[in-house]
């Protein structure tokens, strides 16, 4: 890896998308490290326009003005530079294929990296809750 480690290898940045900060879509990422040449922290990412490397402070700008940009530890059985090795991996082979929000993701594409698993909860929480909704409107409708 010609990144340098840092404290943040590993690590998931997660920024929110719309105007419902947190509680709404959010945007993921993996951080790779700094890069010896130009000195910036490089987050590797899946967006709608392909699988990419940015810096943090891109990130930052992007997602900032919705709520605060966080960060995770990484948590998955990966170390931090393997995670970071593994995102960055798929990034330099083109991912996983095109872009899905509902299959291929930023969030599965994190998870891969971390836990080997492609999986995205917001996805799944979605339609647990439309699932619920429509449950509760059909039932509502029978009982009238």
């Amino acid at each position: 890896m010609t990144y340098k480690q840092i404290e943040l290898t590993g690590s998931r940045l997660i920024g929110a998308i719309t105007d419902l900060g947190y509680i709404g879509p959010k945007h993921h990422g993996i951080v790779i490290g700094l890069h010896p040449n130009d000195e910036n922290i490089y987050v590797a990412e899946n967006c709608h326009n392909g699988f990419k490397l940015t810096t943090v402070n891109n990130f930052v700008k992007r997602y900032s003005s919705k709520s605060n940009v966080c960060v995770y530890a990484n948590d998955g059985e990966f170390s931090n530079v393997e995670v970071a090795k593994r995102a960055l991996s798929e990034i330099n082979h083109g991912g996983y294929g095109e872009y899905n929000l509902a299959t291929n993701n930023c969030e599965t594409f994190s998870n891969r990296a971390m836990y080997n698993k492609s999986y995205s909860s917001q996805i799944i929480n979605t339609v647990i809750v439309f699932t619920v909704l429509a449950g509760a409107i059909w039932y509502i409708r029978k009982v009238k």
